[in-house]
Order: C-alpha cells, then structure tokens, then sequence
C-alpha cells in the first residue's frame, strides 16, 4: 500500500518552443473536457489493477507542454478523479503555467479546483533572451503572474529559470537573479540549457545560426546562481532545485528517491519497483491516439520494459545523485540485498577522485562532483 506519485502530462503549448524536446504540440484549441474525461478513464482502469490497486496518491503533477492552457474546470475534474482514486489530504498539487497564459480568473479558477503549488516558467526576464528562446510571453508578465497568483492565495509559488542561453553573458545572468530574487520566490529550478538532438536549436546551432556559450562562462553562471540563491535562503537540494525549508518539491522528489510513479496522458511515462526489479511504461504519444486507445481499453501504453537487477540498480543511484543529500545507502541495501559500494566497486575510485562522499547514511556528489554529476551517474549506468 505504499503511496505512488501521479502525473498528467498535457500535451499543447500554443506555440513550440525551439529548444523544447519534450511530447509538445501546437494547438489554437485545447480540447480541455474531453481531455480531463479521458484522464479520469485512464486513471480509474490503472487503479483497478496491480500495481496501482489500492494504494494512496501521494501527489499529483500536471505537467506539459503548457497545462495552464486548460479551464479552471478541466483542472477540477482531473483533482477530483485523483481524489476518488485515493489522493491523500494533504497532497501536493502542482500545476505548471506559461506567464502568459494566466489570469486573476483563472488563478482563482485552480486554486479552487485543489491546486496547491504552481510552477511558472519564467525563464527569463531579458526581452532578448525572451525571443532567443523563443517564448511567447513578455518579461513583465512574470511579475504579474507572481503576483495575481499570491492574490488568489498561491502560497508555494516556483519559478523556472534558464542559463546558458546563446547570446547571455555573466552579467545577463546576474540581471535575470535580480528580477528573480524581487519576486521572492520559495522555489526556485535553474537549469543550463540543453542542445538536444532533433530540436530547431540544435539545427541552428550546427548551422552556426547559434552558438553556446562558453563552458567557463556556463560554469560561471551555475556557480553564481548557487551562491545568490543561497543567499536568498533557498537551499540546493537537487542539482537543479532551490528551495526555502518546506518548499521542496515533494512530487519530483519521489522520482529521484525511486519511488513509484504512474504518468497518464500522451506520452507519458510510468515506473514501480514491483514486480521485481522494476518496471517501466510509455504512453502512446499521439494525442489522438492516446484517445483512441483509453476509449478503447481504458489505457494507452504503447512500450513496455522490465528492468534487468543491474539496470534497476544503476538507475536507482542515478537519480539519487542528483539530490544534494545523494544516494541513500540503506534505501539501497533494502531494495537490492548488497551494499552500495559492493555492487559498484567504482565507488571507492570515485571517493578517491573527490567526486563522491560518505554523508552519513548517504553517498553524496561533492561540490565538485556537482561539476561532474553526468560523468559521475554515467559510472553508475
């Protein structure tokens, strides 16, 4: 009956972003009820069967693409059937939302519907950077949409930020801390922008349209952000992640200690731990598809993998390494019967080379392994 961590993946933005490769669509129209009946139906066929029967909903997620593009109403639809599945009182709800696509109605509109924590993508607050990245929204619309969500009685508000952008230098970097830290967020996710493959931005960039910053600047902004959040009082606790004490993603915190998590909607993915080793599942990506099929059977999975012992084992120290607190050991021990370092004898090198520490009960990257966390996980896969 241990709890499990429930996402909904929305899969339309109005527009798509060049260096998004995330399960994203263009839509004029979000088809909001019809999409939310067929999440209920999805979720409703998972939970009467193993491994999900019966067990408690510990947080629900709506992620995207952009799911601030659904009503208020569609939103409450989606709570509720988390809520007849078994969503435990206090869950932490977290809706993400683009700037633009918000309203003081709409606002309104989600925190009645049970939504607790909200998720902005800001990125930036540099117009220049802005249209580099290719959002749709304005620099101001950020602090508008702090502020109308605190208005409606957000609480937990995060803010996404963006680094790294072509074009941005150290002192662009420090600008966008500035208008950031003004809105005094409790959360805070800085990522370093990535050139994936098969996205416009990758393209430009091998065309010499682009081109990334230099590796010392980068590492300069990733330094600087750590230091001025800090200062703020928004502790790193995930590679990526700030925040004051209380504001912790508690939902992407249960990806990175191994715990179970059933993703519905286009595309998205599914994981538990039983049957042993593990298991792993994705969704059609289609959204049509996706339809088609929950009306059809009431679910949607198109692949399915079970993990070899080595795979779940890798996987699990993974992810762990990317919390600040690092891997848990004794977690580890439970699971797989063998300790950490007998099952990866690479961990002793890896102490050795000042990348990775012993933290009580935990093996932790060091600051700098955080340098290095790539490299680092890649020893475990």
């Amino acid at each position: 009956m241990t709890p499990f961590a429930l996402y909904v993946h929305v899969p339309w933005c109005r527009h798509v972003c060049p260096y998004c490769d995330f399960n994203v669509h263009a839509a004029a129209r979000v088809p909001g009820a019809e999409f939310a009946a067929a999440v209920a139906r999805e979720l409703a066929a998972h939970a009467s069967a193993p491994p999900w029967a019966g067990r408690p909903v510990a947080t629900l997620y709506l992620g995207g693409g952009t799911p601030s593009l659904l009503a208020p109403d569609a939103v409450a639809s989606i709570v509720d059937a988390a809520r007849r599945t078994g969503l435990v009182a206090d869950a932490e709800v977290t809706l993400e939302a683009n700037p633009g696509t918000v309203s003081d109605a709409s606002l309104r509109g989600y925190r009645a519907a049970g939504v607790t924590r909200l998720s902005l993508g800001a990125q930036s607050f540099d117009a220049r950077l802005l249209r580099t990245l290719g959002r749709d929204h304005a620099a101001a619309d950020t602090p508008a949409a702090v502020a109308a969500a605190r208005a409606a009685g957000f609480v937990n508000v995060s803010l996404d930020l963006i680094y790294a952008v072509p074009g941005e230098t150290v002192a662009d970097c420090e600008a966008d801390l500035d208008a950031l830290l003004a809105l005094a967020p409790p959360h805070v996710s800085a990522y370093a922008l990535t050139w994936e493959p098969g996205t416009p931005f990758a393209a430009w960039r091998a065309r010499g349209r682009l081109r990334a910053v230099s590796e010392d600047d980068e590492v300069e902004m990733a330094a600087r952000i750590a230091v001025r959040l800090d200062g703020a009082g928004l502790a790193r606790y995930e590679i990526s992640s700030f925040a004051r004490p209380g504001f912790e993603s508690r939902h992407n915190t249960r990806y990175w200690d191994g715990s179970d998590y059933l993703g519905l909607g286009p595309g998205a993915h599914s994981f538990s731990a039983e049957p042993f080793p593990g298991r792993r599942s994705a969704n059609e990506r289609d959204p049509a598809r996706w339809a088609a099929a929950v009306a059809a059977r009431g679910t949607a999975i198109a692949a399915v993998g079970v993990l070899t012992e080595a795979q779940a084992r890798g996987e699990f120290c993974f992810a762990g390494l990317r919390r600040i607190a690092g891997v848990d050991a004794d977690a580890f021990r439970r699971r797989f019967g063998v300790a950490l370092a007998t099952a990866f004898p690479a961990v002793e090198r890896l102490v050795a080379d000042g990348l990775v520490e012993p933290a009580g009960h935990c093996l932790r990257l060091t600051p700098r392994g955080l340098l290095f966390a790539d490299a680092v996980a890649a020893t475990f896969v």
